[in-house]
Parts: structure tokens; sequence; C-alpha cells
């Protein structure tokens, strides 16, 4: 009886105490990449993440942190890109060479105001996600 038992235990945990977060590691491509925009994010084992995003020369990288829960991904950038903080930071270019006084104050996307569902053949984000340059809102598969 107890041999049952213990297959029975080692059956259930083989077949649903599988780690997500394991299960998603991995990099992820998105399905509406072309030849001069893309939009591809890292996940890592260790709980961190990596989103990479560009349109042609505008292009920028996010890191921070992610959890999951209910079949979803929750995000967290590792900094605030607050428009306080990018003014200061357009301000400190120009201050250093005068002849970037033309630009603008870059977005960047603060990934924890959306989660992204979980599906069998990718994770994709529940609404859009602007990054500036490009509005992202496909799935992403894994590649």
């Amino acid at each position: 009886m107890k041999i049952i038992l213990s297959l029975l235990t080692i059956t259930f945990l083989v077949l649903f105490g599988q780690n997500t977060k394991t299960e998603l590691v991995g990099t992820y491509y998105s399905v509406d990449n072309e030849f001069e925009r893309w939009s591809i994010i890292e996940l890592q084992a260790d709980g961190t993440f990596k989103y990479k995003y560009g349109l042609s020369a505008c292009q920028a990288e996010i890191t921070g942190t992610y959890s999951v829960a209910n079949k979803k991904i929750r995000f967290k950038n590792d900094r605030e890109y607050t428009k306080k903080y990018l003014q200061s930071e357009r301000d400190s270019i120009i201050k250093s060479d005068s002849t970037f006084i033309g630009i603008g104050i870059p977005v960047y996307p603060d990934l924890s105001l959306t989660e992204w569902k979980i599906k069998k053949s990718g994770i994709k984000p529940m609404s859009e996600i602007d990054c500036g340059c490009i509005i992202e809102n496909g799935k992403h598969k894994k590649r």
C-alpha cells in the first residue's frame, strides 16, 4: 500500500508540480518582428528579465524582475522612467554636447502597468505597451 501511495505522489508531483517560472525561462520573439522592428523578452531562471525593442535607430533595453501567478506574468522595471528623470537625463546630455539641443524626451515603457498572459505557444501582453517608437501588443513565441 505504501508503494502505491508513493507512486501516486510521485506521479502527481511530476504531472502537476512543475515550476511555471522554470518552464518560462528562455527568449521570446514577437510575431510582429520584421526587418527593422523587433520586440524580444528574455526571462531568466533567477526571476529577472531583459526586454529589448526597436524600430530602426530607436532602440532600448529595459531590465527588471518578474513573478508568475495564475497563468500571468507580472514585471517590475529596475528603474522608474519618470518624466522628471528623463528630463534630467536629456538635460545632462545637452549640457555635455549642445548638438543634442533638438532631441525630445524619450519614452520607456513601464512594464508593471500590464500583465502578460501565458499561452500554449508563448506569452502576450494583456494591453498595449507604448515604447515610443513602437506599440507592442503581439504574442511573443519562445525559440
